[in-house]
């Protein structure tokens, strides 16, 4: 039994309620997952399946790889007609989209707030139970960071969708197909001398991508609320970055640049990896504070043993055949 939420949610700590539902008992709830090719969402999709009838949307089928058991719903979440199939029928809702990556004549800031605000008035017409939300910590300079500016703007506007709202707020999620840990494990695997900026010196508190998913699946069954995620470990971005060199094998050099320019280190980081520098703008300005938080519910409110950040970033590394190798643990 859980001793109470560390989330923001209002009133006394206490043990969380079983999901109500608005649908008969004897039916096995739907859950729609958004984004279940990305990242996460592909990690979450199996774990997901045993949960109940699971619907999964999606872009691009063709991105999505094997969905098992799931139904595949082909739209965009800005589609008023796509969302409103797929959402009809649906108790649950993880939303794990950004847009984050170049396309078209908006800013992903525009695409994500469009795509909340559409998301929500249809889960409003269709009676959706709960959203649950995957956004960022904020640390006390997230002001500088357009990335976790929208971050929260999202989060803002998802928790008016249905009577229960879920956010779980993590750093950097460390795994094979993360942008942020894949792009720092690319530059330190390729790079015989690190340069590193100001932003070295930052604090975070990165997490596994398997305690993130096992987070995720609880969720269905938490107090509605915002809750912080993190990792056991608070390091910089420099004692990461010599951590991972340390799981490759590899000496550790650097020096320190006076000065921090996130567009530069965008292009910069686009060359090193061959990533587009579009994407990895933001992730570099959100680089510049520390992203930390002193009420971690991962232990307290989910159930779940953080790993250390050396054992996520081995197993990350193992997974991915352009970097390292590792050396024996």
């Amino acid at each position: 039994m859980r001793t109470g939420c560390a989330g923001y949610h209002d009133g006394m700590p206490s043990a969380p309620p079983p999901l109500p539902s608005c649908a008969s008992s004897s039916r096995t709830a739907t859950i729609l997952l958004t984004g279940a090719s990305g990242f996460v969402g592909s990690e979450l999709m199996p774990e997901l399946q045993r949960s109940g009838q699971l619907r999964c949307f999606v872009r691009d089928a063709g991105r999505l790889g094997d969905a098992g058991s799931a139904s595949v719903h082909v739209g965009d979440l800005t589609e008023v007609d796509s969302l409103r199939s797929a959402l009809t029928g649906t108790d649950a809702v993880y939303y794990l989209v950004h847009s984050m990556e170049p396309g078209g004549d908006t800013s992903y800031v525009e695409r994500d707030r469009l795509a909340a605000q559409t998301y929500t008035d249809v889960a409003r017409e269709c009676g959706v139970r709960r959203t649950t939300y995957l956004g960022g910590i904020a640390g006390g300079d997230d002001n500088s960071s357009e990335h976790l500016v929208s971050r929260r703007e999202v989060e803002d506007v998802l928790s008016t969708a249905g009577p229960e709202f879920v956010a779980l707020r993590a750093s950097m999620i460390v795994g094979a197909r993360s942008a942020s840990f894949g792009t720092l494990a690319r530059i330190v695997d390729r790079l015989p001398v690190l340069a590193m900026p100001t932003w070295r010196d930052r604090r975070t508190q990165p997490i596994a991508v398997a305690d993130v998913v096992a987070a995720l699946v609880t969720a269905q069954t938490v107090e509605p609320g915002t809750y912080d995620i993190a990792g056991p470990d608070t390091l910089s971005f420099q004692e990461m970055t010599e951590i991972i060199a340390g799981i490759m094998g590899r000496r550790h050099r650097s020096f320190a640049l006076p000065f921090s320019n996130a567009k530069l280190e965008g292009v910069a980081a686009a060359l090193i990896t061959g990533e587009d520098s579009e994407l990895l703008e933001p992730l570099m300005a959100g680089m510049h504070g520390d992203l930390t938080t002193r009420s971690n519910a991962l232990a307290t409110v989910f159930a779940v043993t953080p790993t250390p950040f050396a054992e996520a970033a081995r197993a990350a590394i193992d997974l991915m055949p352009d970097v390292g190798p590792t050396t024996e643990a």
